[in-house]
Order: structure tokens, then sequence, then C-alpha cells
């Protein structure tokens, strides 16, 4: 990310040996992860958000759909996957890849002999193992969304909860650092009488109008609080522009209304934004009675062919205003919108930026994005890190190794250029990998001192 300096060593080592709160992960702990988890070398390597970069090389639908089969063997795999990786092996998300075959497996360059090493060792994973990943990266806690199924369990028409049941119910037991966050967008997005029926179950009460629905979705928030879930978690971005009226509850009862009257009634967008924006307000206003953190999905989404202008941040300032007893933590640093978030950084108090996942989406731009909030946002309110990776830690651990150089890089610019001290610029390090968010998530970990 830039020249080697005797700045930047020293600081990049003095980070290295930093505490690490995760700011955001689907890792679900190596009981349930390993039981998912790929065995054939290519599955494994792609996994996520590699795909997406081969996807963009030119692959077509039906060989994504090959390197993606857990039936197809490596062999019919490698050359498809051969060549796109030719065309992607320069990216960041791809670094994440060689990183993990370097430093996992041992191997210098990908080639077809070198899968077979992979296999072995895929083979031999062990909950052991998957926790020491993430004890040997200096991760301390784990801020996870997991309560809703990953895609191989998830219902046709919604994303439901199994797992939330089982959490609910003391069924879930995830390891000591992790701490999970109540996924939000089901619960507002609805579109079916079945889902209605859903909350109602879980809450134990039958919903017979919208003000049933509240109390309940209320119910599960605040159960799910008293069980360790420390934020909620909304990724809205992706179905939706994040521009959210405030429609009145008439408006927003008489939608809700017409799946109660008859269940095979559905409903389709736009016609269903009003209940939608009001019912998110109302999880807003939850979130400030339960004092619970809010995270926002913004900017990038994975894979690919998105919209990427309906998930910038600034559609979200007048929710910013209307929610100042409320704290957001924006995801993601908004990529590409990097202003837009430092405006929201710099004029709400009630904002905080994180970039997790950016670090492996845009470096340089992670880089930047650290400099100027030094100069624009007060440093306190930015957090660091962020895996956001599905059942494989060694992949969040070769993403932090990114992320601890992207921060590196970024403070060894402001102390070479005598904007910062070095000793400051260590401290500032800890702050947005460690000190930020155990605060801001109320974590209760000891405070790292420089």
């Amino acid at each position: 990310m830039r020249k080697p300096s005797p700045v930047f060593e020293r600081l990049l080592d003095r980070i290295a040996q930093m505490p690490v709160v995760d700011c955001h992960e689907h890792l679900r702990g190596p009981d349930r992860d390993l039981e998912k988890a790929p065995t054939e070398p290519i599955l494994a390597l792609v996994t996520m958000y590699l795909v997406s970069d081969l996807w963009a090389a030119g692959a077509s639908d039906e060989e994504i759909s090959l390197l993606q089969s857990e039936l197809a063997t490596t062999d019919e795999k490698w050359p498809v996957f051969s060549r796109l990786w030719a065309s992607a092996e320069h990216t960041a998300y791809a670094r994440v890849t060689k990183l993990v075959l370097k430093q996992v497996y041992g191997i210098e360059k990908l080639t077809r002999e070198s899968l077979d090493l992979v296999a072995e060792q895929l083979a031999t994973r062990t909950p052991s193992y998957y926790l020491k990943v993430i004890h040997d990266a200096g991760i301390k806690a784990v801020i996870a969304d997991v309560l809703f199924p990953p895609p191989w369990e998830r219902p046709i028409r919604y994303y439901g909860s199994p797992v939330l049941k089982g959490f609910l119910n003391g069924e879930f037991p995830m390891p000591d650092i992790w701490h999970p966050v109540f996924n939000l967008p089901y619960y507002h997005e609805i579109r079916f009488r079945e889902f209605i029926d859903f909350v109602g179950a879980l809450a134990g009460v039958s919903v017979t109008s919208l003000g049933d629905y509240e109390a309940a979705l209320f119910e599960l928030i605040k159960r799910s609080r008293e069980l360790g879930a420390i934020a909620l978690k909304d990724q809205s971005a992706y179905r939706r522009v994040i521009a959210y009226d405030l429609p009145t509850r008439s408006d927003a009862e008489r939608i809700f209304n017409k799946l109660l009257i008859n269940p095979r009634n559905q409903l389709a967008w736009p016609e269903a934004r009003p209940l939608d924006d009001y019912l998110f307000h109302q999880i807003m206003r939850f979130a400030r009675e339960l004092e619970m953190p809010v995270q926002l999905h913004t900017g990038h989404m994975a894979q690919i062919r998105n919209r990427v202008d309906k998930t910038n941040a600034a559609h979200l300032a007048p929710v910013l205003e209307l929610h100042s007893e409320v704290h957001f933590d924006l995801f993601h640093g908004n990529w590409p919108y990097m202003g837009d978030l430092l405006f929201l950084g710099k004029n709400y108090p009630n904002v905080n930026l994180d970039l997790c996942w950016v670090n492996m989406i845009d470096p340089l731009y992670a880089q930047e994005l650290l400099k100027r909030a030094v100069m624009t946002v007060p440093h306190t309110k930015v957090f660091g890190f962020g895996g956001d990776y599905f059942a494989v830690p060694e992949f969040s651990v070769a993403h932090l190794q990114i992320a601890r150089e992207v921060i590196a890089s970024a403070l060894a610019d402001l102390v070479e250029c005598g904007w910062l001290e070095e000793e400051e610029a260590t401290r500032v390090a800890a702050d947005w990998l460690y000190n930020n968010p155990n605060r801001f998530y109320k974590l209760g970990l000891p405070v790292y001192e420089i």
C-alpha cells in the first residue's frame, strides 16, 4: 500500500501486536461452520467474495455454478478456475486468498497440484484449530451476524430464523468471545402473511393487528438482548434504497391489514414501502428504548449486478437526525462514497464509521479514508476492522492482515507529513482496532493502554 519506511515498519510491528475487536462477522463458531465447510479446494477458495471478481472477469453463470458446485470434482473445475484466476489474481479479494494459500497451506503459486495439498488439510480441520486461528490473530471479540441461517438453510420465501428460535431457546451456543446481533430487515420487509405468523409464533402470541406485531417484535428483540445480543443490524441496502420516509401509522396499518384479512395476499414493491418505512422507524425507537446500537449496511454489496447508488449513506441523514438518541455504526466505509461518509461522521454525534469489509474491497480507498478521517472526524468514532466472512476464519484473519497494513500505511503517511507524532499514531491505531468498538458495544474488555 506504500513504500516501506522505518516509521511504517515500526507502526506495523506495534499494530500487529494489538488486540482486535472484529466488528462484523458471519462466523457461527466451529461446530456449525465446520459441519458445512466445503472440502473441495476450489469451492473453499472462491468462498464468498473472490467469486464476484471471477464473475466480473467474464465468467458465465454456468461457470460460476460449476465452481460453486459441491458435486463437481476439482479436475472438472480447474480449466475454468485457472483461466479466471489469471484475470483476477491481483485484486484485493484475491490477495486474501493468496495470503491464506501461503500462510495456511504453504503454497506460493496456485497450481492444480497444489490444490491437492489444500484438500488434504481441509479434511483435517478441527474445532480447536478453528478457535486457535482466531486466538492467534489477537481477536478478543467477534461481533457476529449469525441469527439467521446461511444460504443452504434458508426457507424459500424469507430468511426467517430457525437459528433465532434456537438462540431464544438456549439451543444455539457460541464461543465465549462471540457477541451476536439481531438481524433486522426481514422484520420490516414484510411481504407474506406467513412471516407475520412466524414472528407471532416465536413470541408466543397470535398477531391480529399491527399493534400485536409491534409488541411481538419488541419482545423478540428484548429477549435477544437479555440473552446476549449487543446490537441491531440492517442490510436492507441490498433490496431497496436506504431512504426512509415517515409514513403515518394509518398508512402502514392499511397495508398490514391487507395481509391479515387474507393469508393469500402478497405485497409488492413499492406498495409495501409505507409499511416497511414505518416499521423501520419503529425498530429505531425500540433501539432507543433498549439502548442498543444499530449497524447499517452502506455502500458496496456482495455479488455483482447491483445498483450502488441506492446504498449511499447520504440517504440516511434524515434517519440519523430524527433518531438522535440512537447510536449508529455505518458499515463498509460507504464505498465508493467517501466524502458523504466523512460528512455524516463529522456532522452527527451519533454516527460512527466502520471499515469492516472495505479493507479488502479497496485497500487504497480505506487508507485514504482513514487519513482523511483523522483530519475531519474525532478518531474515537472510527472502527478499523471487521472480517465479514462465513465459515472460514482463515480468510477473516488474512483480511485482518491487510487491514493492519492499511492502518499502518495511513498513519505512517500522517506521521511523515507531520500531522501526528508516532506515539499519537500508535494510540489512534489501538483505538481504531480495539478501544473504540469495545467502548461503543459495551463489551467490557480491559482498555488497551499504549
